[in-house]
């Protein structure tokens, strides 16, 4: 998402993100909004220990973004499902209105 416009107030501009840990695993695409992917992911390894991060990022891109932080608990899988889904309708409703308004 390098492309959103930011006041950085005459301070260099923040250095773009490493590339997503390699333990993380792709569970599935929950869809397309607009220009955005949603998608959910298990990270053994994170900061936050192991979890199931939903994610979203630009499509087409190669690189994403957590919204959204659950433990790697099977309710923490429907809690991540229904968090994407969430994040996924909200992105189709913004895609749908004709001028830019607020989600």
């Amino acid at each position: 998402m390098d492309n959103v416009i930011r006041p950085n107030f005459g301070r260099k501009a923040p250095e773009p993100q490493p590339p997503a840990h390699e333990d993380e695993h792709a569970l599935r695409m929950l869809g397309q909004a607009g220009a955005f992917l949603v998608g959910l992911i298990e990270d053994e390894d994170g900061p936050e220990g192991p979890s199931f991060k939903v994610v979203v990022g630009p499509c087409p891109g190669d690189t994403v973004e957590a919204v959204a932080v659950m433990p790697a608990t099977p309710a923490g899988r429907i809690d991540a499902e229904m968090v994407g889904m969430a994040v996924l309708r909200t992105l189709e409703l913004v895609a749908e209105q004709d001028a830019p308004g607020i989600a």
